[in-house]
């Protein structure tokens, strides 16, 4: 395991958002949360908090926790919902891959841009995750 996300704490907070009709999420955060995440998909230490969202319009409920995996075995990544928590899991490469794009959206993404992260659009994404959109907390 690369590590968990539980708790909000600082200036680098997360959210994630699940819509249970789409099963589509919404990984979203500030700025410099999404730069740790990004660092924490490449295995390196840090923290980063998640923010539980009271009224999660147009979402269903917001999710608790996010658990890394690394598992050399996946040439992709894989997004998935589990309960409350949702579990991402990959290979290297296509962590690495995923952190680039992660990065990259955080560091120059205009604050009312989003991005999707999904098969087929990303090919290092498998084809059974949850449909991801990134954005920016508002």
């Amino acid at each position: 395991m690369i590590g968990t996300i539980d708790r909000s704490e600082g200036d680098a907070v997360l959210q994630v958002l699940y819509s249970g009709d789409t099963g589509e999420l919404e990984l979203s955060g500030t700025r410099q949360g999404l730069l740790v995440f990004g660092q924490l998909l490449r295995g390196r230490a840090g923290s980063c908090g998640l923010s539980e969202n009271q009224r999660p319009f147009p979402y269903e409920r917001s999710l608790s926790g996010i658990a890394l995996l690394e598992d050399p075995e996946r040439a992709t990544v894989s997004i998935v919902t589990e309960a409350r928590i949702v579990r991402i899991q990959g290979g290297r490469d296509a962590l690495d891959l995923f952190a680039e794009n992660v990065e990259s959206f955080a560091s120059e993404a205009d604050a009312s841009d989003h991005c999707h992260v999904d098969f087929p659009t990303c090919d290092y994404i498998a084809p059974e995750s949850d449909p991801l959109v990134m954005a920016f907390m508002k």
